[in-house]
């Protein structure tokens, strides 16, 4: 089995810009996205 990748949306970036702002955890916002916690930080480190 595979699984879908599907690119990380305007809507999520800005979700994660507001979530980082507010000072939460990148496993949070993972949580809360439902994606995982590398993509996460793969796309922090951008």
């Amino acid at each position: 089995m595979s699984k879908k990748h599907r690119r990380i949306s305007l809507g999520e970036r800005i979700k994660i810009e507001t979530l980082l702002n507010e000072d939460k955890s990148k496993a949070y916002i993972a949580k809360k996205l439902n994606r995982s916690r590398s993509t996460i930080s793969r796309e922090i480190n951008k």
